[in-house]
């Protein structure tokens, strides 16, 4: 056969078994997992040791190497094999796989995969391998060459249909990378869109703020002069005479300022409001109605040891009340200020004033008095004395403002306290107590003397489960008591009887869970610290519901577990706050203000603040520091 030529058809079947990488016949041939073939030697001269891969010249698809045998050990596919058995059976000049002389190979172990010598053929039958002799008869070879030609076929079909497969992967490919392409640009284009978009709107936001102040002032200047050509209109007559007898008489600084009354925080401008009218000299009944634009005024701080004089401008706005004028201005500090008027340019010589009791906006402790066991209730008598109850040794002490303790109260069966909270002082200097575990209020002279007890364990009437904080309203006589595990607010006389009370359990309006403190402002309002829903519930005198304010957090406005609860001259709420560690600050109709403290031991800072927060008289506020046993003054 060495003599012939290579025949065409096996030409053809030479090009299916020729290795793509060294371009000869297949010598070993092992297949990837993506179902090309490559001889072995070829495989492992691909291998990269780094990743123990082999990337497909063809396709360039990675296969990993087989951790037992490397290349070897990748399989053959079953047409490789028989196509290679077909070329080689037909072959003019096969080689022997074995031998290393390049003899001619004469018979194909189908086991072993190799064309070999006949020498070789000799030695192999040790082995019981089936070998097959190239000058077998043709015919023999037939029906596997018909077989061989049928799985060629297939051969072709998968690679036709894997050629489609890789195309269509390829535009999916190009799809997805023409998608993320899209939304990457379109995602940038969209934050610099929206950024531009937010500095818009920053500036609007900025300019519809100025438009408003000024709009605000065009309007109070509007009010001002239309009030005062209203005024004109309505009293020309009136006026242009009484003004004019005034001031050519010279009485007009002989007007005085009458009492400021109807004192008003406004929080959003960290402001003051009040009413002002002016007494004429000679008939105190009598208001002088001027308009508003002819009176100027500033407010003048009084000055202390530690504060020189301080000058606050005012603005003046008319009201509908002929003769009483609403005054705006921005106080500083706390304290006395004097209010200087000035009327058609002429200054009155008798200037009134009015005191800031609490700069809610500049809270700073002016001292602290230590020496107090768990302090869960305050009150301050006028004369300055401050009561306190002390909740864990379960007695009543009285000191005075520098913290001196005078008496303390505990002996007796009457005063007997067990786990005593709140207190508050009565008109007559009597002092009431919250006598908590013994689940009755007290009320006890400022010797000690304890006048009827009013309560007992229950449900019913004039029965009490824990009450924890207690005031007295001089509107209307009534003591307000804060039924705690009853949640309700119990309501008794003077001489400690009955009167109907309000809430029941529940979160809805006008009920309660766990009410701790409740206070009076001036107007005979009552508040309620509603503490485990977490807010204030403001009712009127009788018990009707008026609104409520707080909900759990411990952002501005919100309250965990609200406990003890003040209100100042102005209306301010103040509310003592046990797990916030703080106190927060509200208008009487629930709008926030301010907050200060925090968790700690420094002074301007609190451990479980509960029930026990108060004024003075002098606008002094006193908290009961539970935690750390003192108590804090501003």
């Amino acid at each position: 056969m060495a003599g012939k030529e290579v025949p065409v058809p096996l030409i053809k079947l030479q090009e299916q078994i020729t290795c793509a990488k060294c371009f000869n016949v297949f010598t070993k041939p092992k297949t990837l997992s993506c179902l090309h073939s490559f001889c072995q030697q070829c495989i492992e001269g691909l291998a990269t040791i780094s990743t123990l891969s082999v990337a497909c010249p063809t396709c360039h698809q990675h296969t990993e190497l087989p951790a037992h045998a490397r290349a070897a050990g990748f399989s053959v596919a079953p047409q490789i094999v028989e196509l290679k058995q077909m070329y080689d059976s037909q072959s003019v000049h096969v080689k022997c796989d074995i031998c290393q002389d390049n003899i001619i190979a004469s018979g194909y172990c189908k086991e072993c995969n190799l064309s070999i010598c006949h020498q070789c053929i000799e030695k192999h039958k040790d082995w019981p391998h089936e070998i097959k002799e190239f000058d077998e008869p043709l015919n023999d070879r037939l029906p596997v060459d018909k077989e061989v030609a049928s799985h060629l076929k297939t051969i072709l079909s998968a690679i036709g249909g894997r050629k489609a497969e890789i195309r269509e992967q390829g535009e999916a490919v190009k799809k997805e990378i023409r998608s993320l392409l899209k939304s990457t640009i379109e995602d940038k284009f969209m934050e610099e869109i929206d950024e531009i978009v937010a500095r818009k709107l920053q500036l609007l936001e900025k300019q519809k703020e100025e438009s408003l102040n000024a709009s605000g002032k065009i309007e109070e200047f509007h009010l001002v002069e239309k009030a005062d050509i209203q005024f004109i209109r309505s009293n020309n007559d009136s006026i242009s005479h009484h003004v004019g007898r005034i001031v050519s008489s010279a009485g007009l600084e002989e007007c005085k300022v009458k009492e400021i009354t109807a004192i008003k925080h406004i929080p959003k401008d960290q402001a003051i409001s009040f009413e002002l009218s002016i007494e004429s000299p000679d008939d105190e009944r009598s208001l002088l109605v001027l308009p508003a634009s002819s009176l100027s005024l500033n407010v003048v701080v009084t000055p202390t040891i530690t504060k020189p004089c301080q000058v606050i401008n005012a603005r003046v706005i008319p009201t509908d009340k002929p003769g009483v004028y609403q005054v705006i201005c921005t106080p500083v500090i706390r304290g006395r200020h004097q209010v200087n008027v000035r009327a058609l340019g002429v200054q009155l010589k008798l200037p009134s004033s009015f005191t800031i009791p609490f700069n809610p906006y500049d809270a700073a402790p002016i001292r602290v008095i230590p020496g107090v066991d768990n302090p869960r209730g305050i009150a301050v008598s006028d004369d300055g004395l401050i009561v306190v109850s002390e909740y864990k040794p379960c007695i009543m002490s009285i000191m005075i403002k520098e913290g001196k303790k005078l008496k303390s109260f505990s002996e007796g069966a009457a005063l007997g306290f067990s786990r005593n909270n709140g207190l508050d002082i009565m008109e007559d200097s009597s002092i009431l107590v919250a006598d908590t575990d013994n689940h009755r209020i007290l009320k006890i002279s400022m010797d000690g003397k304890c006048d009827p007890v009013g309560g007992s364990r229950g449900a019913g009437e004039l029965q009490f489960q824990f009450p924890t904080g207690v005031t007295a309203s001089p509107i209307n006589k009534h003591i307000y008591v804060a039924d705690k595990n009853n949640h309700r607010v119990q309501v008794l006389n003077y001489d400690l009887k009955f009167c109907p009370g309000f809430g029941k359990s529940g979160t809805g309006n006008g009920e309660f869970n766990q009410p701790v403190d409740v206070a009076v402002d001036k107007e005979g309002n009552i508040y309620v610290t509603d503490s485990y829903n977490h807010r204030i519930q403001k009712f009127t005198h009788d018990g009707n519901y008026i609104c409520q304010f707080g909900s759990q957090g411990s952002g501005p406005g919100q309250l965990n577990y609200p406990a003890g609860i003040t209100v100042d001259t102005t209306g301010l709420v103040f509310v003592s706050e046990c797990n916030n560690h703080r106190v927060s600050i509200f208008t009487s109709d629930g709008q926030y203000v301010n907050h200060f403290g925090g968790k700690g031991q420094n002074k301007d800072q609190f451990d479980s603040p509960y029930v026990g927060i108060t004024f003075d008289k002098d606008g002094r506020l006193y908290v009961c520091d539970n935690l750390n046993n003192r108590i804090v003054v501003y």
